[in-house]
């Protein structure tokens, strides 16, 4: 069977319908579950009723899907924890996966099985009641479960905060390295009617915030039909570098939760993002049946994927996406928020007023700030703690990019967990060599983040400017061809000093 990739460059693919609906129509009962204390945990029939979930998968494949789901969107020890079988993460996912695998032998057609991994029940950034480090280990064991069921690509699916995204990535990153086995990976956000995820981003921010992982695909699924996806998926496919993916719903549900837009009619709308040449993945999320996959697969025989292409500009992300070029400049860079440049802020975090200190950044995007500036670098108090803390309270308030301003990657790396978007990072120079580059370019492949350069090596800060490019040449070098940073992703601080210093030396 070619690789997933070598498929995706001569035919849009088509992915399987819902479970979940297929599930109701079985008519099960607790007995099915296991009992009433599992009645309505769709995971665990992979161990009660795998008859039922390997039908549904054949159901699939007949239909013409090229890609299946393993049944394991909420099969993470946080969703199962609800059901008290939280202690079978791992092999719940490795059968869903060895179950998907079944159906497709049996049914002797090249199709690729996804180990679906959704949100789990906990938004970090909108409900709480879970920590970044607990989410990734969530996702490592599931990445776990289902990278041992030997599936052909993850599918972080119904992606509604950046944050949880982050955490699986890390999470399966993990997974990876224990294994010693990697696999494509597939990021599917969900845009609610409101025009954004549910954490508060926009697609474009979306987009910008995942790019660092190298998706296969990145796309849309879930919470709306295919008539309000449009313009968040013509954004994307303008916007991505990687393969666009489209699953919407059966249209919207009426009040009981039911969902009736024909297979046909649904078939028709997908057609029309295929026309426009905006998609290479394309399939049904809830209310979706094999009849729904047979029409979509039958519309979309004959159309042509969409195309690959590079993004042009820098572009870096907070709930919104800032992507800037030569005509926008100059941006500005709000420093307010800096216990070293302000003491109103330094006053407002020594008295843990943080809330209003979060007020400061806000009062400077009011003021045409592109970026706020974050630095807690203060002696006299616990650096991180500060961070964390403020971080806390001014992400609540913010749409615009953040800049972190640090020495310590330390406080670097604990503040890229609080943040959804594309961050900056405030600085690193060659100061000590090569030291402080081998340090940080690790934490933005990590996290996803852009780099400021400062013109300082081991002989100190560049007067000239020969000196300054000098620098700013060999820094370059060494994080595009060493350390593999993407060129749009450093920005060089030539550190220039205004003429009222009164320094000859610097005028």
């Amino acid at each position: 069977m070619k690789c997933i990739e070598e498929k995706l460059k001569n035919s849009i693919l088509i992915l399987d319908g819902a479970m979940g609906t297929m599930i109701q129509q079985e008519d099960l009962t607790a007995e099915d579950f296991g009992g009433e204390e599992y009645e309505g945990c769709n995971e665990y029939l992979v161990e009660t009723r795998p008859d039922v979930i390997l039908k549904i998968h054949k159901a699939y494949i007949e239909a013409g899907a090229d890609i299946i789901e393993t049944n394991t969107f909420g099969a993470t020890n946080i969703v199962l924890s609800d059901y008290d079988l939280s202690h079978l993460d791992e092999e719940l996912n490795e059968k869903a996966a060895l179950l998907a695998k079944q159906a497709v032998k049996e049914s002797g057609k090249e199709v690729y099985v996804a180990g679906a991994m959704g949100p789990t029940t906990k938004a970090i950034s909108v409900t709480g009641g879970v920590t970044f480090e607990e989410l990734i280990e969530a996702y490592t064991r599931q990445a776990r479960g289902l990278l041992k069921g030997a599936v052909d690509v993850l599918l972080v699916e119904t992606s509604q905060d950046m944050r949880n995204v982050k955490a699986a990535y890390i999470g399966i990153q993990a997974a990876f390295e224990e294994l010693k086995k990697t696999v494509p990976i597939m990021i599917s956000g969900t845009i609610e009617p409101m025009g954004t995820t549910l954490a508060g981003q926009t697609i474009e921010a979306f987009y910008l915030s995942v790019e660092h992982m190298k998706p296969l695909s990145v796309g849309l699924n879930c919470a709306t039909g295919p008539e309000f996806m449009r313009d968040h998926i013509r954004s994307l496919s303008d916007l991505s570098e990687c393969y666009i993916s489209c699953y919407p719903n059966a249209g919207l549900p009426d009040e009981d939760g039911h969902y009736h837009e024909s297979p046909s009619s649904l078939a028709e709308k997908v057609k029309r993002f295929a026309e426009e040449g905006w998609v290479n993945i394309i399939g049904g999320c809830c209310g979706t049946t094999p009849e729904h996959i047979k029409a979509m697969k039958s519309a979309l025989a004959s159309l042509r994927p969409r195309d690959h292409h590079e993004r042009e500009g820098h572009g870096i992300s907070g709930l919104e996406a800032l992507q800037y070029d030569e005509s926008m400049r100059p941006l500005f860079v709000g420093e307010r928020t800096n216990v070293i440049g302000s003491r109103k802020f330094k006053r407002l975090v020594a008295e843990g007023k943080f809330e209003e200190a979060a007020e400061v950044a806000r009062a400077q995007v009011k003021k045409n700030a592109h970026i706020i500036d974050i630095c807690m670098a203060d002696p006299d108090r616990d650096e991180i703690e500060d961070m964390e803390n403020f971080l806390a309270e001014v992400t609540k308030v913010l749409k615009v990019p953040i800049m972190i301003d640090s020495t310590d990657e330390n406080v670097m790396e604990r503040a890229l967990t609080y943040i959804q978007g594309k961050a900056v990072i405030n600085s690193i120079n060659l100061e000590d060599g090569e030291e402080r580059f081998k340090k940080v370019t690790p934490l933005l492949q990590k996290y996803g983040a852009a780099i400021v350069v400062g013109t300082i090596d081991e002989d100190g800060m560049a007067v000239s400017a020969e000196r300054k490019i000098e620098i700013a040449k060999r820094s370059y070098e060494l994080l595009t061809k060493k350390y593999g940073i993407r060129p749009s992703d450093i920005i060089f601080d030539a550190l220039v000093f205004p003429v009222g210093t009164g320094d000859e030396e610097y005028i």
